[in-house]
């Protein structure tokens, strides 16, 4: 669908096309057409509307909109007229989800300073270059990472909390770039920027919306961590519609699920990690409620988890796919993920998605090849001026897939995470699927590994009760459902897989645990 008719009809479906009252007017004028169109204009536009709607609802309690803007702009004084945050600046914010993210990043961007969202688990080398290769001088950063940023040469940190009622801070002509990071796990993380301007992604906002049935003023509890693609958009998708935020430092499955019943919240937010971990915390049987909503995203959604979680809770399910470089390429519906569990689902709106083979031409349906995106959202290039791949306009996204005749893209796994095994082209992910369907594995991944005689070889990474699970039933559950290249040449029963905090596998963290494991076992 065309992105402008998408968004046409996803204003009118939303409710955002239902008039305020008249003496609401008057803001919401100056908010559409005063200053810079970006995400500041998304949060003017829903406080002038309901001001005295809550907006945050965090683990300090509830801010209405009103209170936001506030606190926005006491912020932003505090940044200019204390910490020098100006123009043409560049900030760095490394908080956890909270009120403070949220006002740090708006009083930031008002400001015309670029913002660079840190990862929470960055810690030396990580954070090092990602600081340095910024130019960041100051972090924005809650009191437990003070001392990690702090350790870094010639950085200041500034506490998001900093408050200044007595100035207001000069208006910029511009609001600044949002510059997300990739995620590190197998490299440095490079820095994505994106347009403040929300037009840029207007198409693949209706298509949440339309294929959600996303509305003006609902409620979503964000669990996914906000300096992630992820995360972002939902919090800027929620106050954009004038819904109320709902979030917590750190995910807990029944502390989320709690809030999200209390608040009666209409929309979850997950990494196909928490799914799991809501899986296995509610008892079977239960009647805990479940949002009419949840969005998965961020990571590979294995078919077992998706069918394990449909058959338990019913149609709820949605999964979301694209990265930092693409933002949202396509989004699956509860009935795609029925028809197909693990499809990423169709393009969203604006959105041109195509599986190309290695010589770029198109291949057959069916067919594997790697996953390009292109569109407005898309972005090529990075902010040290490399380029990411491109073929005729589409960004390679790193990804190997194939798109069925129904027109659903399935992700079969990263292009350098594929081996060569005794001369067999071997992706990780076949092992994973089939290892997270076994009712006795809790989490498990698969790498490559280096061998003498085959060149690589796979090894597993499995966290299960030991004394219900042992390796040779293992092995003999995984002959009957893969050919023998995939089977796993090492198996490692491990107490927790390595994962960042948006829930991909650490392939950096996960290899250095495997030279561990083997030095152990040798010795």
């Amino acid at each position: 669908m065309n992105a402008a008719i998408a968004t046409a009809l996803a204003a009118a479906r939303s409710g955002l096309l239902v008039p305020p009252p008249p003496a609401r007017w008057p803001g919401v004028l100056d908010a559409l057409f005063t200053g810079p169109r970006g995400i500041g204009s998304l949060v003017r536009l829903s406080a002038a509307r309901h001001p005295d709607r809550v907006a945050i609802i965090d683990d300090e309690g509830a801010l209405t909109y009103r209170e936001l803007l506030a606190e926005v702009d006491a912020a932003a004084a505090a940044l200019h007229y204390g910490e020098g945050v100006g123009a043409l600046g560049t900030v760095g914010i490394m908080c956890r989800n909270s009120r403070q993210f949220v006002v740090a990043l708006l009083a930031s961007t008002s400001l015309g300073a670029d913002v660079v969202l840190l990862n929470t688990d960055f810690r030396d080398r990580a954070l090092a270059a990602s600081l340095e290769g910024h130019d960041i001088s100051l972090v924005i950063c809650d009191a437990e990472f003070e001392a990690i940023v702090g350790a870094v040469p010639a950085t200041r940190t500034a506490s998001p909390g900093a408050r200044d009622q007595g100035h207001r801070a000069p208006s910029s002509p511009r609001e600044g770039r949002l510059i997300l990071l990739t995620s590190g796990t197998t490299g440095t993380p490079r820095g994505v920027p994106r347009d403040p301007d929300v037009r840029t992604v207007l198409g693949m906002t209706a298509s949440v919306i339309l294929r959600t049935g996303a509305r003006t003023g609902m409620r979503t509890m964000a669990s996914v961590p906000f300096f992630h693609a992820f995360g972002l958009a939902g919090l800027l998708i929620t106050l954009g519609l004038g819904g109320t935020l709902l979030t917590c430092a750190r995910f807990d499955p029944a502390s989320a699920l709690e809030r999200a019943a209390v608040h009666e919240a209409d929309a979850l937010l997950v990494v196909p990690v928490m799914l799991s971990r809501i899986l296995d915390a509610v008892p079977e049987g239960s009647e805990t409620s479940m949002p009419r909503i949840v969005l998965s995203g961020g990571s590979a959604l294995l078919p077992s988890v998706a069918q394990r979680f449909t058959a338990r809770f019913g149609d709820h399910l949605y999964n979301g796919y694209g990265s930092s470089e693409v933002a949202l390429a396509t989004l699956a519906t509860p009935s795609d993920l029925r028809r197909s569990p693990g499809t990423v689902g169709r393009a969203v709106a604006g959105a041109t998605v195509a599986i190309l083979g290695d010589d770029g031409a198109a291949v057959a349906p069916g067919s594997t090849g790697r996953i390009h995106v292109g569109g407005a959202p898309a972005v090529g290039t990075y902010t040290s001026e490399q380029h990411k791949g491109e073929v005729a306009g589409l960004i390679a996204t790193g990804d190997k897939g194939f798109m069925d005749r129904d027109g659903l893209v399935h992700v079969t796994g990263r292009e350098d995470d594929m081996i060569v095994s005794g001369g067999e082209n071997v992706y990780p992910r076949a092992l994973e699927n089939v290892l997270a369907g076994h009712p006795d594995i809790v989490d498990s991944c698969a790498v490559g590994v280096p061998d003498e005689q085959y060149g690589q070889r796979l090894a597993a990474l499995i966290v299960a009760d030991t004394e219900r699970l042992r390796e040779p039933d293992l092995r003999s559950y995984l002959k009957d459902s893969l050919s023998r290249f995939e089977q796993p040449r090492d198996v490692h029963f491990v107490s927790a897989v390595p994962r960042n905090a948006a829930g991909k596998v650490d392939r950096r963290a996960t290899t250095a645990l495997l030279v561990q494991l083997s030095r152990e076992a040798s010795s």
